[in-house]
């Protein structure tokens, strides 16, 4: 199943200022519900692990991040592949995401490309769109704590 998902928000920050969030892998993981234990493996890979529930599943999912392009402070692209190892999930995707001054301060733009296959894939898109909906509204509310804390 193909899965296409685009999100934009504004964050009141630079953008050179969430560019350094956005291109600092582990500290950007941070900010995203459900990933933990992530590592650099090699300079612009990354190994992370995924945990979430959605309908039935419970997913503990490994996956692997490659940075496929940085525009620096404007544009980060990046490869996901991922796999439970029981059938429950495999993903493979694109990640790309840009940043634009704007009055507020910077409007962040996320797109995400995704084939997830295994059993996953059986619920269907709606109620992925609706749990990606949660995590990112959860997202935004970190990214914004995280760039108005004092330093």
């Amino acid at each position: 199943m193909l899965l296409e998902i685009s999100k934009e928000t504004e964050v009141p920050a630079t953008p050179e200022a969430c560019w350094l969030l956005v291109s600092d892998v582990p500290r950007l993981s941070a900010c995203i519900p459900g990933v933990s234990d992530v590592r650099e493996l090699q300079e612009g890979q990354y190994s992370a692990t995924v945990t979430d529930k959605l309908g039935p599943f419970r997913l503990q999912l490994p996956v692997t991040i490659s940075i496929q392009e940085l525009q620096e402070p404007s544009r980060l692209a990046a490869e996901l592949r991922g796999n439970d190892g029981r059938g429950q999930a495999r993903v493979h995707g694109r990640l790309e995401t840009t940043l634009e001054p704007s009055a507020a301060g910077t409007r962040l733009q996320l797109h995400v490309h995704m084939e997830v296959l295994g059993r996953l894939a059986s619920l269907g898109a709606t109620p992925m769109r609706r749990r990606t909906d949660e995590i990112f509204a959860q997202f935004v509310d970190r990214v914004r704590q995280e760039l108005t804390a004092p330093s």
